[in-house]
């Protein structure tokens, strides 16, 4: 490892290419837990590699040749914190533990945090709704229509009422609303599997 060193620090391109190669897996790997706006992955990767290249400028061999390996991790975690740093100046990004203009206190990451919102919840009801909603177009019109006037229209379930306004006999609307609400029963049973 010591001569591989020598050598690149002396130039020579073969063997500054075999040590970006044998770290290759750590730029990759430091790569993706950064983001950067207007920056691909890959030139997020190729800030890795040079910063490998000034890690081979700038080590010291009298420290050994042991260190090196920690030395370039931390020479590309260095790399992309500079970058980090120059490149958020310019593009109106904020850190989120900024304070508050109108608060002292209370950093802005704190404000963002609305604990009046329980997401599993709204997620539930959301995949919840979308199997009703699916089950519901199942459905043939006649008994979709009874279903969203019994339950989705009305506060209460009023079977005479829905037989007056359709102008259908109470027993046919009674046998309608058995048959629609077994129907999404088994559409919502079977959806679950």
């Amino acid at each position: 490892m010591e001569n591989l060193i020598i050598r690149a620090k002396n130039n020579d391109n073969s063997a500054k290419e075999e040590i970006i190669n044998m770290y290759y897996p750590l730029i990759v790997k430091e790569s993706k837990r950064i983001f950067l706006k207007n920056r691909t992955f890959e030139d997020i990767v190729q800030i890795g590699a040079i910063s490998i290249l000034n890690s081979i400028r700038l080590f010291d061999l009298s420290r050994g040749v042991d260190s090196f390996s920690s030395y370039v991790l931390w020479s590309i975690k260095n790399g992309f914190i500079n970058i980090i740093r120059s490149e958020a100046k310019y593009n109106d990004e904020i850190s989120l533990n900024v304070y508050c203009k109108d608060t002292t206190d209370v950093e802005i990451v704190d404000s963002l945090i609305d604990e009046n919102i329980d997401v599993e919840d709204i997620a539930i009801t959301s995949a919840f709704y979308d199997e009703i909603l699916f089950a519901l177009n199942k459905l043939d019109i006649e008994e979709r229509e009874i279903i969203k006037f019994l339950y989705i229209d009305n506060d209460t379930a009023n079977l005479s009422k829905y037989a007056r306004f359709v102008n259908k006999d109470y027993y046919y609307c009674s046998c309608l609303k058995k048959r629609a609400l077994e129907k999404l029963r088994h559409f919502l049973i079977k959806n679950e599997k």
